[in-house]
């Protein structure tokens, strides 16, 4: 304003905006709250998510007294994920709360670890109940906002856990608490497998309902689960600086199913303690009916899934694809219908433009993907498309292994640079601290300093394992010093960024004379 190149006039626009604000702020009245609704609410949300993976032999629902619950996250509840997505909660039900008959043994820390002495005590109190429940999952270091988990393995100390205890007996059930994918070593040695995702507040009531039987489970996977992450077509391309996305489409079940690979659980599977019968699918157009009929003796709800397969062949699309599902409540002995209506990109694929290649279609309804129960044939009108040059003989056919960076190349239709790993003498305004420290000392001092900082607001530790501070720690370290710069607050200006640049790439001189001066350098690398 004051150099003349922006208007006044354009602050006060932008100032009245903000006093506006505070005014509405002020017109807030205080409401009253039933916190206990909420709460039921929270708890039938819970309930409802929760995915039954595995019931050997119907061993759930079980009784309660009959019971031993053992593990750290019974009684510590992991409920929700960290950063941003924190809230502060009315209260916190534990699995411990909801189930007081059952018999307790609190073994392994906060961060999954195990001694061997505590692993021999809950081998020995399983041996003393009908049932073991074990509660393990990812503990709050595993994933964060802010930065990407390095595996999918749960902690050492848990897998030995439940191992030990299925040992010694047969009924035992695992439940499950995380908010992603995990590898389950221990899956063929227990009984029942209940994964509970991220529960909420009430997640020890949900969870304490379901293993009674007092809720049927209902919810089903929104992701593969593959057996180990050697099986993820993208082990080799994530987590670095720039990805590279090699698997096109070919991404979750669309890649099992194509590469013919076996998982743990496939996408859409759930589990209920009561049976659905699929029958009598009909095609009337778009219009897509079948019935479902609970065959068992207990009320429970089925996501019916509707995939549509394509027959033509050659041309680059999955074998199937999720277009639409629904979930139906039915009691015992009732039947429902269950109806979709489909549109054209039901059966269209991206080339130049949604197209829709004619021929023939598998329409296939299903309890999971890999769980079809009905399918019929249907012939849909449309271009005849033919496959394409780059795709004959490639992984993109056939995808076995991984694809080279040529095929993908190929698909693309362009040459794409190689990402060149940042090395000092090169260091830019995009890198970041985290990049540049292994091959810079001003960069160590940068990243410690700024590590005391955040350290300040936790008492002045500096514990990686708590996924707060590591995430604080990753969002000021690995952004661009462009940003840095931004989200500063003034700490550090333009100046100052590029005198800590140039000395990280050896430029001394440069560097303290830009500083004193207080003139920009031409020689940073662009």
């Amino acid at each position: 304003v004051k150099r003349g190149e922006l208007d006044e006039s354009l602050i006060d626009r932008t100032v009245e905006r903000i006093l506006r604000a505070v005014e509405r702020s002020r017109a807030i009245k205080p409401c009253e709250v039933d916190f206990d609704a909420h709460h039921g609410l929270a708890r039938e949300i819970a309930t409802e998510g929760a995915v039954l993976m595995k019931n050997d032999d119907s061993i759930l629902p079980l009784d309660e007294k009959d019971t031993v619950l053992i593990g750290y996250m019974a009684e510590n509840i992991r409920y929700q994920g960290s950063g941003s997505s924190h809230i502060n909660p009315t209260k916190i039900t534990n699995l411990t709360d909801a189930m007081p008959r059952a018999l307790y043994f609190s073994c392994a820390d906060a961060h999954g670890n195990v001694s061997h002495e505590e692993i021999e005590k809950a081998a020995k109190m399983a041996k003393e109940r009908k049932f073991a429940v074990v509660v393990v999952g990812l503990p709050d270091s595993y994933e964060s906002e802010g930065f990407d988990r390095d595996h999918m393995r749960l902690p050492d100390g848990y897998v030995s856990l439940v191992e030990a205890v299925a040992k010694v007996n047969s009924n035992t059930v695992v439940v499950l608490l995380g908010g992603s994918v995990m590898e389950l070593p221990f899956a063929d040695k227990v009984k029942a497998i209940l994964y509970m995702g991220l529960p909420g507040q009430a997640g020890g009531e949900a969870i304490a309902d379901l293993l009674t039987g007092r809720a049927n489970p209902s919810g089903k996977l929104t992701e593969s689960w593959p057996i180990s992450y050697d099986d993820v077509i993208s082990k080799e391309t994530f987590g670095v600086r720039d990805p590279e996305y090699r698997e096109s489409i070919y991404v979750g079940y669309r890649y099992y199913d194509k590469a013919k690979k076996e998982v743990r659980y496939p996408f859409g599977h759930g589990l209920s303690y009561t049976k659905f019968a699929y029958k009598s699918l009909t095609v009337n157009g778009r219009v897509i009916s079948l019935e479902v009929e609970n065959t068992g003796n207990l009320a429970g709800k089925e996501v019916v899934q509707l995939y549509i397969a394509p027959k033509t062949e050659g041309i680059f699309r999955p074998v199937r694809e999720l277009r639409g599902f629904e979930k139906v409540s039915i009691l015992p002995g009732e039947t429902k219908q269950v109806s979709f209506t489909l549109d054209d990109r039901s059966f269209a694929l991206w080339n130049d433009g949604w197209k829709i290649p004619g021929g023939e279609y598998q329409i296939e309804i299903g309890s999971s993907s890999r769980d079809i129960r009905l399918s019929q044939t249907v012939n849909v009108d449309g271009e005849n498309l033919s496959e394409a040059e780059w795709q004959k003989g490639s992984w993109y056919e056939d995808p076995v292994g991984a694809p080279t960076r040529e095929e993908w190349e190929r698909l693309m239709g362009r040459t794409i640079p190689p990402s060149v790993e940042p090395k000092r003498g090169s260091f830019t305004m995009d890198n970041t601290c985290m990049e540049m420290k292994d091959g810079s000392l001003m960069m160590k001092i940068q990243y410690k300093v700024t590590e005391g900082i955040i350290a300040k607001s936790f008492g002045g530790k500096r514990d990686m394992s708590d996924p707060a501070f590591k995430m604080m720690m990753v969002c000021a370290t690995d952004c661009p010093m462009r940003s840095v710069i931004i989200s500063s607050g003034g700490a550090m200006n333009d100046f100052l960024a590029e005198f800590m640049l140039l000395m990280a790439n050896g430029l001394f001189t440069s560097g303290l004379k830009g500083l004193l001066t207080g003139k920009k350098n031409s020689i940073l690398p662009k």
